[in-house]
């Protein structure tokens, strides 16, 4: 369950930081850029979150998750935006870099919240005798 968001914030670390390499901007407004991003994120993901259906299976420590497309799409329309921003924003400066740093951030926070709500329902869900 873990695996895909350290592996969707280590592609989002690398990205910001090949980002910076190729856009400098500075520090603060990617700092700025990536806070504006996961607050944003958090909420969605709570909601998310709350409204996938978590099962326990027969084996211990293993869950059933219902289907959610939404993750994939939420992920690939950060990139997709922040590849719109840097090609239409002129001279793909700071201010492209760091509007695509923060959607890269939603999309990380949505990804990470909507996960550690669906842990925290499936310990609820087990600790009930579920």
């Amino acid at each position: 369950m873990w695996i895909t968001p350290i592996l969707l914030c280590a592609l989002t670390a690398w990205a910001i930081y090949a980002n910076e390499l190729l856009n400098p901007a500075a520090p603060q407004e990617i700092v700025l850029g990536v806070l504006a991003g996961a607050i944003g994120g958090i909420p969605f993901g709570i909601l998310r979150g709350m409204h996938t259906e978590v099962r326990p299976t027969d084996r211990r420590g293993v869950m059933y998750l219902g289907s959610s497309w939404i993750t994939v799409v939420i992920f690939a329309a950060a990139f997709g935006l922040r590849y719109a921003a840097r090609m239409l924003m002129p001279h793909r400066g700071s201010l492209a870099a760091t509007l695509g740093d923060a959607l890269l951030a939603f999309a990380i926070a949505f990804i990470a919240t909507s996960y550690l709500v669906i842990f925290r329902k499936y310990e609820r869900l087990i600790a009930a005798g579920g």
